[in-house]
């Protein structure tokens, strides 16, 4: 959850470590429950609520509004902290409540229309609003580069035209897209035991992993498949 700061001169008294803030992320399977104090009755003690692990940091709630729990309701709780900079927990073991202070700085993160999910009393209270747009082609190429190096793949400057043209036509770029590509190419890369490489069938194949819903008319055979270079 923390981790100690390498650069700079640690305190001198030992019981105390200079750490980075904390970063903590939930996404579409973020319940209620995570958000109060979890009591393990066998073992006498309380685990913290995921706010409070991100307390004095960043606590990120992504693919906000495909949660189980409705999206206000989960608005709703945050509401008081994100006001008055306090939370209330319950000790469920004693009936007490306790007030803590609430440093977190909470990011909602959607891919889904903010009027779809909350009203305008909560997107007033929600002061900063970031949109991130499709990436241009330029942008677009810059990231498949990224995800080829990252992922161990060398890169094709022609495999962006390829993408591009034959591939995407009119369907909208997404700064997502590529890390996932590259990641079903390498899957079956792996499948075959062959090196990944970065040919239009390799591509074609990863870009129908991705999107294509009549993939399951493929065999095992056709996986299997040596890629033509």
């Amino acid at each position: 959850m923390y981790h100690k700061v390498s650069e700079g001169a640690q305190p001198i008294d030992r019981r105390l470590v200079k750490v980075e803030r904390p970063v903590v992320v939930a996404g579409g399977e973020l319940k209620l429950q995570q958000l109060d104090l979890t009591y393990d009755p066998s073992n006498r003690y309380y685990e913290a609520p995921l706010q409070w692990k991100a307390n004095a940091g960043v606590f990120v709630i992504d693919d906000f509004g495909r949660q189980e729990v409705p999206p206000m309701r989960l608005l709703n709780r945050f509401i008081v902290p994100m006001e008055k900079k306090v939370d209330y927990l319950d000790l469920s073991a004693s009936g007490r409540k306790i007030e803590l202070p609430f440093l977190c700085q909470v990011v909602f993160s959607t891919n889904l229309s903010p009027t779809e999910l909350v009203d305008e009393a909560f997107l007033r209270r929600m002061a900063y609003k970031i949109g991130v747009s499709n990436p241009s082609p330029e942008a677009f190429g810059r990231i498949l580069r990224y995800e080829c190096d990252r992922q161990g793949v060398a890169f094709d400057e022609k495999a962006i035209g390829y993408l591009l043209n034959n591939l995407y036509g009119k369907k909208p770029l997404r700064g997502s897209h590529p890390r996932a590509l590259i990641a079903r190419l390498v899957d079956l890369a792996n499948y075959r035991q062959e090196p990944p490489r970065l040919t239009p069938q390799t591509l074609k194949e990863a870009f129908d992993a991705c999107f294509n819903p009549a993939l399951g008319s493929l065999t095992e055979e056709d996986w299997a498949r040596p890629a033509i270079t």
